[in-house]
């Protein structure tokens, strides 16, 4: 390995050391499925992008399965004379059913910032709910067992006034709730800024004053 390269290596780890955050830590992750339009969010001064989301599409396949096996069923049941073909209007209620879903989870949007998160709701109209960073209490994720076994999950936010906010269906509600808290311990206003051995260094200064201002006495 090269002197340069050492020399970079060794201040990248002294930046870690530091608590600094690296341009990876800062990156947008963006919704690894699909991209999620944000024509509806103003970012105030100084906010930044830290994560944006959404439910995973494919927590729709299962019902769209349902539905296709319903019509099938239906078909097969006028064709055989169990049931008239009357019947048959109940395969475009399921249709519009299935693709009401679809609409929800594609245009439901999560994201993170440095100072708040927001969940994006509606297909017709439009629903936003923004939460300040300060104001979260407590952050929780739940993963069911098909959860577990394609990583999806909700990551669950508790307000210290009013109700939940949820990211339902996220994947890797783990990284997510990671990447939360982050931001709540980081960016936060009520974040304690300097590092601990800094306000070491200020400690010991103080002390100092107070020993030599008791030996001036």
């Amino acid at each position: 390995m090269s002197d340069d390269a050492q020399r970079a290596d060794a201040g990248s780890a002294a930046d870690r050391s530091d608590g600094l955050e690296s341009p990876t830590d800062r990156a947008v992750e963006p919704d690894p499925s699909t991209d999620r339009e944000l024509d509806w969010l103003a970012l105030d001064a100084g906010e930044e992008l830290r994560w944006v989301g959404g439910p995973r599409i494919q927590t729709v396949y299962p019902w769209a399965a349902l539905g296709i096996v319903g019509a099938i069923a239906i078909l097969g049941a006028i064709a055989a004379d169990v049931l008239s073909p009357w019947a048959a209007l109940c395969i475009p209620p399921i249709a519009v059913s299935v693709w009401w879903l679809t609409l929800r989870v594609s245009r439901t949007t999560y994201l993170i910032t440095n100072r708040r998160i927001a969940a994006k709701t509606g297909v017709l109209g439009l629903s936003v709910r923004f939460l300040g960073l300060d104001r979260i209490q407590n952050t929780t994720f739940e993963q069911g067992v098909t959860g577990r076994l394609f990583d999806y999950g909700s990551v669950e936010i508790d307000p210290a006034g009013g109700a939940a906010l949820s990211f339902r269906n996220v994947d890797d509600p783990a990284r997510v709730r990671a990447r939360l808290e982050a931001q709540r311990g980081r960016d936060s206003p009520t974040a304690v800024p300097g590092s601990r051995e800094q306000w070491a260094a200020v400690l010991d200064e103080v002390r100092g004053w107070r020993r030599a201002l008791e030996r001036s006495r």
